[in-house]
């Protein structure tokens, strides 16, 4: 999978910052060109019944404002190092989701790269309207940042964890992940399967459980076995967890293992094994404690 060009949307919150430095990471790896996008909602004053010379200075006033969306992009591209051919500045009026599927399509760009939460109170209580229906929207791979204290402006990845409902697409869910982890000379990607148990599983039998764990862990040990030479450098991981909530158990090891980005696709299939990836992918997108690539199944597969 090659960024070749990616789309920065921002709206000037702390997140679309924090997502800034991730454009920075990734387009210094791939040579990317970045297209910046700032969506400022229209106010239409005649249905609100402004007076005609009023009109006119609100809409000076949003020119202006237009303006100093401008030149604030410019300054924060310039600030990483993106210039020349290898940036493109565009303001918008609309509605924000709309609008960066549509510049995403109109630029023909490779990733999309935003933040969870944008500035309104419910964005920030709940994964931002914006970022969820752009994620339910768009073909390419989006990749959502929330903002992490602790953190420079330089950001690295050392651990990526690939969350697998052990279907087809988990074979290029790693193969994605594995590139990216050669890219950001990243040492170690993890590749976890969360058996969801039902209620009636605590009546279990202990070797039902253990041939769960064995089924699943062979799985995953194939899958490695199938990468390519040139991801012999990297230190695989397989994890099989247990748990009531597949994301829970996402979000619980990405945490506890300090992962720093996390690979998966937006839908999979169900079942005793499997994760229901799309509801699960949204819950593990708004509550990851590290920024989550998310890839549709069909995209990743074709890769």
């Amino acid at each position: 999978m090659h960024f070749n060009k990616i789309l920065w949307a921002t709206d000037g919150s702390d997140e679309s910052g924090e997502a800034l430095k991730y454009v920075r990471l990734i387009a210094d790896r791939y040579n990317s060109v970045v297209v910046a996008l700032s969506v400022i909602e229209p106010v239409d004053f005649a249905m609100l019944g402004v007076p005609p010379e009023v009109q006119r200075e609100l809409i000076s006033t949003q020119l202006v404002i237009e303006r100093k969306e401008y030149e604030r992009m410019v300054r924060a591209l310039s600030e990483i190092g993106i210039s020349g051919d290898r940036r493109v500045i565009r303001v918008e009026a609309g509605i924000p989701y709309e609008e960066i599927i549509r510049v995403s399509e109109e630029e023909g760009v490779d990733l999309i790269v935003m933040g969870k939460r944008g500035l309104g109170i419910k964005d920030r209580i709940l994964l931002g309207s914006n970022t969820i229906k752009v994620l339910r929207t768009v073909r390419i791979p989006v990749l959502a940042v929330r903002r992490r204290e602790g953190y420079g402006e330089n950001v690295e990845v050392r651990k990526i964890l690939v969350p697998t409902d052990l279907s087809e697409v988990t074979r290029a869910s790693l193969k994605i992940a594995s590139d990216l982890a050669l890219k950001f000379n990243c040492p170690t990607v993890y590749l976890l399967h969360v058996v969801e148990l039902r209620h009636h599983y605590e009546l279990s039998p202990p070797s039902i459980i253990e041939s769960l764990e064995r089924h699943a862990l062979i799985k995953l040990r194939a899958y490695i076995e199938e990468v390519g030479e040139e991801y012999r450098s990297l230190d695989f991981q397989e994890r099989v967890s247990f748990s009531l909530s597949a994301w829970h158990s996402v979000v619980e090891f990405a945490g506890q293992e300090g992962i720093d980005l996390i690979v998966m696709p937006t839908h999979g299939r169900k079942g005793i094994l499997g994760l229901i990836l799309g509801s699960v992918a949204e819950k593990v997108i708004n509550e990851a404690p590290c920024p989550v690539l998310a890839i549709k199944s069909q995209t990743a597969i074709s890769q």
